[in-house]
């Protein structure tokens, strides 16, 4: 009796453990997860964020040189690097701000939308041609390179007209981030995932 009392109690164990094992690995699979895919997430906001402040340190350089746009466009799909990915970028806005007033608008810029086909551009040498995944702005866009004014004294040079003073240029990437992990099943959620926006601003290199 005792030797059955035992194998009794043996098997309860053995059942509560499996039920106690099954409440808890779902628990324990959405933590495993949910870290893993943050930090898909924080990595791909840095590789974005980095790309952002590269580009606008470029876009500072160049200034009104023909082709500047297409150096930093290629800057930007090289710097977007593994998890993140540059087809996942939504669009770039290369835009001229006014810093005088707080949180104001963009007074003029260009957006370049992600298309995933090969457009031809013009680097700043005017010598080599490379085709980058980015559809040429529309005709309502209006900071071309050749609005942007980067010269010392816009009184004794030319700048365009409207512009006092050296411009303020940015740089902003709109990235889609798509999950990578099992994490939003485990906690009912689908779709894509976040966006990511990453904004630098910079004067332009003064000429004289």
């Amino acid at each position: 009796m005792r030797s059955r009392r035992n194998t009794t109690r043996h098997r309860r164990s053995r059942g509560q453990a499996l039920v106690e094992f099954t409440m808890i690995i779902p628990i324990f699979l959405t933590v495993f997860f949910s870290i893993v895919e943050f930090s898909f997430l924080f990595t791909s906001y840095l590789s974005v964020g980095f790309a952002s402040h590269d580009a606008v340190q470029l876009a500072a350089s160049y200034g009104n040189t023909n082709g500047a746009d297409a150096a930093i466009l290629q800057r930007i799909t090289n710097d977007i690097m593994t998890p993140a990915n540059a087809a996942k970028i939504k669009t770039v806005d290369i835009f001229w701000v006014d810093t005088s007033t707080p949180n104001a608008a963009p007074k003029a810029e260009e957006i370049y939308t992600y298309t995933g086909v090969s457009t031809a551009f013009t680097l700043p040498d005017r010598t080599t041609i490379i085709y980058l995944p980015f559809a040429n702005p529309a005709t309502t866009d209006n900071y071309p390179y050749t609005q942007r004014c980067n010269i010392n004294n816009p009184t004794t040079a030319t700048c365009p007209a409207g512009h006092g003073t050296v411009d303020t240029i940015g740089v902003k990437i709109t990235y889609q981030y798509t999950w990578i992990t099992p994490f939003p099943a485990l906690i009912g959620g689908s779709g894509n995932g976040p966006l990511i926006t990453q904004i630098n601003i910079m004067r332009l290199e003064p000429v004289l």
